[in-house]
């Protein structure tokens, strides 16, 4: 039963993307195709990188660093157009994994910071969105999937607030100064773990409620 559920759910989103309007078809395909084909390049980047690091020093860095796109290109070249006419058809762990693999770029990215986590969210609540409609699934399956959505975002950025706090720690943080033209204090540890707290709290719940909206928003279009 099980089997002959997916399979139906499959010839279903099948059968809803081949019929969408072209051009509105076309522009997903390519959303889809750069959300997963700049994962190989990032993920051979940074690979490079550290083993370059490791066993040549950085000067070895810049040419090393331009062959690690020949891998990537070569994996998209291979696989990318199949990711993406499987986009909606993915394995959940696999979809989660993808997920926190680019929360940790985001994270980077953001210099510590976890702003741009919160576009993947928004990103992951559409995607949701998109897949039940495909799916023709129902308001109940619906809710839950959003539910779930949201939850696992949530969770995702409580573990990058998590690394962004160990990240402080080792950057010494608690006992430096802070300074700006209007305000001076030190990050006292009492201070430290205020902010951690209260600014993590904050980033999860909104982080819920981002994913959880553009889910429903998007359902409605």
């Amino acid at each position: 039963m099980m089997r002959q559920g997916f399979l139906s759910e499959k010839n279903k989103i099948g059968e809803r993307r081949r019929g969408k309007d072209n051009i509105v078809g076309k522009i997903e395909s390519i959303i889809l195709g750069m959300f997963f084909g700049v994962g190989p390049i990032v993920f051979c980047f940074l690979a490079t990188m550290v083993i370059a690091s490791i066993f040549w020093g950085k000067e070895a860095l810049g040419p090393w660093v331009l062959w690690s796109l020949v891998p990537a290109i070569i994996i998209d070249v291979i696989y990318l157009k199949k990711w993406v006419r499987k986009a909606y058809l993915i394995n959940n762990k696999v979809l989660a994994g993808i997920y926190l693999f680019y929360s940790v770029v985001a994270l980077g990215m953001g210099m510590g910071i976890p702003i741009l986590n919160f576009v993947l969210g928004i990103m992951a609540g559409v995607y949701a969105a998109r897949r039940m409609h495909l799916a023709g699934a129902d308001e109940e399956r619906r809710k839950q999937a959003f539910r779930k959505t949201a939850m696992f975002c949530a969770v995702a950025m409580a573990l990058m607030c998590c690394l962004m706090t160990l990240l402080g720690i080792v950057g010494k943080v608690p006992g430096s100064k802070f300074e700006t033209p209007l305000l001076s204090f030190t990050f006292t540890l009492p201070i430290f773990t205020a902010v951690v707290l209260t600014g993590g709290a904050t980033m999860v719940l909104l982080q819920y409620w981002l994913t959880l909206t553009a889910a429903k928003i998007t359902i409605k279009l």
